[in-house]
């Protein structure tokens, strides 16, 4: 929504058109060389169309069959339907193999995604964005904010706290047993 005032100065609300929602469906895919050509291509592009991707980290997923063109039904829909900060979760409805575009910031370390409870991938897209190829059908889209650092970090921490009660256990026995 855009918040505009009315000739009497009070608030009023009107729908964004161009805004594009928290995921859509695009047409095609646009392959840059370089991250500055990625900056570059947004100036002009149809983001609800169209999404460029940077060729350098993303073009040997196409390089065989060449960029594809997906077919948008009217009637295909992507819905948000859960929000936390390390979880989101989308429901998907396409006849049509597609591309969706989230509007969600795009982080290379950390974000697991699932379609369907399997493991997948996603992409960065429009520099900053991700996206990702759907299969047709309906599917439940997960991101999910799991590091392995996080992981790596947690048994450290779980093997210093045994290692340190280990010491001071065997500290205090020795300890009694001098006395």
């Amino acid at each position: 929504y855009l918040i505009a005032e009315d000739e009497s100065g009070n608030p009023v609300p009107y729908t964004n058109e161009d805004a594009n929602g928290n995921a859509w469906f695009i047409k095609k895919l646009k392959k840059v060389n370089s991250a500055n050509e990625e900056i570059k291509a947004l100036d002009s592009l149809d983001t609800k169309n169209v999404a460029v991707i940077n060729d350098f980290e993303y073009g040997s997923r196409f390089k065989a069959e060449g960029l594809p063109i997906y077919n948008v039904d009217s009637l295909a829909t992507i819905k948000l339907l859960d929000v936390k900060p390390n979880y989101l979760k989308y429901e998907s409805k396409n006849n049509n193999k597609g591309f969706v575009v989230f509007s969600e910031v795009y982080y290379g370390n950390g974000w697991k995604t699932f379609v369907d409870g399997k493991e997948t991938t996603h992409m960065r897209v429009n520099y900053t964005l991700r996206g990702m190829e759907l299969p047709a059908g309906n599917h439940s889209i997960e991101f999910k904010f799991d590091p392995d650092v996080v992981k790596t970090g947690s048994r450290i921490a779980l093997a210093s706290s045994i290692l340190l009660g280990l010491l001071l256990f065997g500290g205090l026995y020795f300890e009694f047993k001098k006395k």
